[in-house]
């Protein structure tokens, strides 16, 4: 998935054919969407200009300008050419390691053991990975779900109590969706975790636990080819630490 399309992810199933078309556009010609007038990008598109200022609104922007203010900070840069994919998965995993904390897992496990129910909201690329952990999960027995659907992720403060775990799932922990639900849990006093590859983001942040796997930002023509196994590994060792807690319980 694209820089665009990672972050818009959300948003997509909202945008008409015609709006999808320009985005699509603007995903695979990032570089030269940067510079392209509002009339240029319709006219490429074959839509109106209408089109292009609703996609905007749609994605949550106030118009085409905050779109390429956003683009600007998108970089459609090349692999590292000096350092094998191999390597840099194994620098990735060892820095990973080295900066995850026993005493953040250990807390993790025993709000999951507390918890009546257990909530995993991911999306995009990540969802595969909520079902992941929540099926992991419901192996011990524990009530556990898993949520990827924008509007029923927008609801889940209607129906979640204190007594829940919301664990959020996100690489990049910039989500819009994420956020925007994590701050109205917030508000309800809601116990929340964030699994994700980036310490400094504000998911990371928001969240009364979190646990994080830094990975270096890598993307080709556009799209954001960054490891997400990490994540994974902070799935397998959050249901590690929960297997460890009970045993130590007992």
């Amino acid at each position: 998935m694209g820089v665009l399309l990672d972050k818009f992810a959300a948003k997509i199933p909202l945008l008409t054919h015609s709006e999808k078309r320009v985005l699509y556009f603007i995903e695979h010609h990032l570089e030269q969407s940067k510079m392209m007038p509002l009339t240029q990008m319709a006219e490429e598109n074959s839509v109106s200009t209408t089109t292009v200022i609703r996609l905007c609104h749609k994605l949550g922007l106030e118009g085409y300008s905050e779109l390429k203010f956003f683009l600007k900070s998108c970089h459609s840069d090349v692999l590292p050419e000096d350092i094998d994919p191999i390597t840099r998965y194994l620098q990735d995993v060892q820095k990973s390691l080295s900066q995850l904390s026993s005493a953040s897992l250990e807390e993790l496990a025993f709000s999951l053991d507390k918890a009546d129910r257990i909530v995993i909201l991911s999306v995009g690329l990540t969802k595969m990975i909520g079902e992941y952990l929540s099926k992991r999960l419901m192996q011990m027995n524990l009530s556990s779900t898993y949520i990827y659907e924008s509007h029923m992720i927008d609801l889940i403060s209607n129906w979640i109590s204190r007594d829940d775990l919301v664990i959020f799932i996100s690489s990049s922990g910039e989500t819009e969706t994420l956020i925007k639900a994590c701050e109205k849990l917030d508000h309800l006093n809601i116990n929340t975790a964030a699994i994700t590859n980036n310490p400094a983001s504000d998911l990371y942040k928001m969240c009364r636990q979190s646990i994080s796997a830094p990975v270096q930002k890598v993307s080709y023509e556009g799209y954001d080819v960054s490891n997400r196994s990490s994540l994974v590994m902070l799935a397998d060792l959050t249901f590690e630490y929960f297997l460890k807690h009970k045993a130590e319980n007992q």
